[in-house]
């Protein structure tokens, strides 16, 4: 299937087309959540309620029910047709081999709560096609979550699905409060519009990276996370592979990953946070300004 139907590669009409079907599967998407609640025997209205620190508790739980495609009792999405994958996944992705059918059913959910969530604390926000100049911008035509000039986009499953992959293939946990935690951002993110809480541009206000420290794991040795500025990860994805391969070649580095957009781990037998945070900062800065 080397031509299905990427949201990169949409025309206008495709794009209108799969905006709409995101926004229409909402509710439905909701309402599969809440049943699976019930079913095990959870509070459905305690579990999904319109406060941010609700998500803490509905992560827990959605992440302890994730499954792999040949998990015990799981469906493996390739043996459902790909018209009943969650638009977003379809749209974004020729296989799944990390998550079962199971678990993308949950994660849509999640994504319906969580857009809710957010359109109740940012009233004003609202969802648009994003359509960025340059051509390979990572977020062109897909259904994002806007404010103010929307100049900021928010495409709600890139987190909690990225976060879902990572933990399944033993990558890195994903905290309990790690989608509270994202909520509250988007929600001041929105409710400032295209500025910061200061007036102050979101560019100017952060970091290009910031480095953490992962500990040591028993196959990889030690590792280190690089979480990279949105714009920096989106505008300047091609300088940031590019990037990664160079990184990959340095005494002491012994392996690096793009484990999605905004995040890279790398593994490495001598490096701390505070040398690779310089590293990072000095390469980006450059090209930056090339």
């Amino acid at each position: 299937m080397t031509n299905y139907p990427n949201y990169l590669n949409l025309n206008k009409n495709q794009a209108a087309v799969a905006f709409q079907e995101f926004i229409d599967e909402r509710a439905a998407a909701l309402e599969r959540l809440r049943n699976v609640l019930v079913e095990d025997g959870q509070n459905p209205d305690t579990m999904l309620d319109d406060t941010v620190e609700s998500l803490i508790p509905l992560w827990r739980w959605i992440m302890s029910h994730l499954t792999g495609p040949s998990s015990p009792g799981a469906t493996d999405p390739a043996t459902v047709p790909r018209k009943e994958w969650p638009s977003w996944e379809r749209y974004t992705r020729v296989e799944e081999r990390v998550l079962s059918f199971e678990s993308l059913v949950l994660l849509d959910g999640l994504i319906s709560h969580l857009a809710a969530l957010l359109r109740a604390h940012a009233p004003s926000a609202r969802w648009e096609i994003a359509h960025h100049p340059v051509k390979r911008y990572v977020y062109n035509n897909h259904p994002v979550l806007v404010n103010g000039r929307g100049e900021i986009n928010n495409f709600l499953p890139d987190l909690p699905v990225a976060d879902a992959r990572a933990l399944l293939r033993g990558i890195r946990a994903s905290p309990d409060n790690a989608i509270a935690t994202y909520a509250s951002a988007v929600i001041d993110n929105l409710n400032a519009g295209d500025s910061g809480a200061n007036g102050e541009t979101v560019e100017g206000d952060e970091p290009l990276a910031e480095v953490e420290d992962l500990g040591d794991d028993p196959l990889r040795g030690r590792e280190l996370e690089v979480s990279l500025h949105e714009e920096i990860a989106h505008e300047y994805s091609r300088q940031v592979d590019h990037m990664v391969k160079k990184l990959a070649k340095e005494d002491g580095i012994t392996g690096v990953i793009r484990e999605d957009r905004e995040v890279l781990l790398v593994a490495t037998s001598t490096w701390n946070t505070e040398k690779l945070q310089e590293w990072v900062t000095r390469y980006l800065e450059a090209k930056i300004h090339d």
